[in-house]
């Protein structure tokens, strides 16, 4: 996988990261106390490694070691590129300015 893909492959996947996390998140916001960090990164480990396996079964690339490497690894990169998001910036100076309180 060339980087240019990558790249624009991180980009598809963490966006629509974001919005199963939000989706996530309107259905469950009455049904239970959900740490959502962990709900967002978990939707991007399915979402960035099973459509990297898609991109690689479309375009005919075979399931390498260093392909599956890819996989894992674009899981995670659309897990922390969906995860930068004004909401966390605004969970985090929440958290903080809380813990200053106490």
């Amino acid at each position: 996988m060339t980087t240019t893909m990558f790249l624009i492959l991180l980009s598809c996947f963490s966006a629509l990261s974001s919005l199963v996390t939000e989706g996530i998140k309107n259905i469950a916001a009455d049904r239970a106390n959900l740490s959502y960090n962990i709900v967002a990164l978990i939707s991007a480990l399915i979402i960035g490694s099973g459509g990297t396996a898609a991109y690689y079964q479309l375009n005919a690339i075979p399931f390498s070691e260093n392909n599956i490497i890819c996989m894992a690894l674009m899981g995670l990169a659309s897990g922390l590129v969906s995860m930068t998001s004004y909401d966390k910036v605004k969970q985090t100076i929440q958290q903080l300015i809380d813990k200053q309180k106490i």
